[in-house]
């Protein structure tokens, strides 16, 4: 299944339909970073993401999620970056999702936040992170990003 092209008529009806940022930042170098965040089940990196919230609309619920999984603030792109699906563990059993992405440029991190201690959030090089991500798709977000900000400089 792709990454950036996985349209919701592909998709069966009870796929589960979320919203992540992929948060990245800039440091003192002028390099960018993205950053990861822990899932709580299993600790596999991964992006904060999780099921839209009623009445904030997929860039704001994917806001949100940053913050509370990682007490990331910043700027959020308007479109989404793309989308890739995983399997996701219910108890019991599994379930397709699909994640609509949304870059965002962090500019802070909050010294408190709702998920802190249950999560670990870190910066890696894009490289680093497309190894630490297991999600294919997620590695393609992750280079397409990459291709976004360093590639796209004058």
């Amino acid at each position: 299944m792709g990454a950036t092209s996985t349209r919701d008529e592909d998709l069966d009806p009870s796929t589960i339909k979320q919203v992540g940022a992929l948060p990245v930042e800039q440091d003192a170098h002028g390099n960018w970073r993205v950053i990861l965040i822990t899932t709580r089940d299993s600790g596999r990196w991964s992006i904060p993401k999780g099921n839209p919230i009623k009445d904030l609309g997929p860039i704001k619920s994917a806001a949100e999620e940053a913050f509370e999984e990682g007490g990331l603030l910043g700027e959020m792109d308007q479109k989404p970056l793309g989308s890739y699906v995983f399997w996701k563990r219910r108890s019991g059993h599994w379930e397709l999702a699909r994640v609509d992405v949304f870059l965002m440029r962090v500019e802070s991190q909050a010294i408190d936040y709702k998920e802190k201690g249950l999560r670990r959030v870190e910066r890696f090089s894009f490289e680093d992170a497309e190894e630490a991500i297991v999600e294919p798709g997620l590695k393609t977000l992750i280079d397409l990003a990459r291709k976004t900000l360093v590639e796209s400089k004058p």
